[in-house]
């Protein structure tokens, strides 16, 4: 892939017993699942084929089996798919690409800690969050490309991406891809328990 790539680490401790923090009274949280990615009729054809939703899936799923191909090659047991920790995920690439912005922060302040209290997943020791994200006229949106691109580009990070993927603790992955236009963003949660 030519095209300019960012990663990101970050690691969000959350204690087994901790309840998630409370919302101010008359808060709404729209559930994780509904908002952004490719989602709410934004689905169309482009660059990355017919669907970009079905891309998107298709990335999500491949960077999923490859990330474990690695672990398996380095002795490490195998992640399992975490639904719950997928919608987050795929709900975070999406808020990244419809509002603009890439990091472990929303513009809102909300952080990886914020965002599993919303989904109420709180039954993690720790959960490590790592982005992707390309973008530039140049992208080659194939599958392979983008997959090889980003795991590549985890594997190779001096920032802890590597010790990220290749925690021995970490046994539960949600991985979530969003695109629109000329950009994509890719949110893989680690958990362990």
């Amino acid at each position: 892939m030519t095209s300019l790539s960012r990663t990101a680490l970050a690691l969000a401790l959350m204690t087994a017993t901790g309840a998630p923090p409370a919302l101010a009274q008359g808060a709404f949280i729209e559930p994780a699942s509904t908002r952004g990615s490719t989602l709410h009729g934004t689905d169309r054809a482009g660059p990355w084929g017919e669907s970009a939703y079905t891309f998107a899936l298709k990335v999500s799923t491949s960077i999923y089996k490859t990330v474990n191909l690695h672990r398996k090659k380095n002795g490490l047991a195998e992640l399992t798919a975490d639904p719950g920790l997928g919608v987050v995920a795929g709900a975070y690439s999406g808020d990244m690409i419809t509002g603009d912005f890439f990091g472990h922060f929303a513009p809102d302040g909300r952080d990886l800690g914020a965002r599993l209290a919303e989904a109420n997943i709180a039954h993690y020791d720790k959960v490590a969050e790592i982005l992707w994200d390309a973008s530039e006229e140049s992208i080659d949106w194939s599958i392979e490309d983008t997959v090889r691109s980003s795991v590549t580009d985890w594997l190779r990070s001096p920032e802890g991406h590597r010790e990220a993927l290749m925690d021995p603790e970490a046994r539960i992955v949600g991985v979530g891809t969003a695109i629109r236009d000329e950009r994509v963003v890719v949110t893989m949660l680690l958990g362990a328990r």
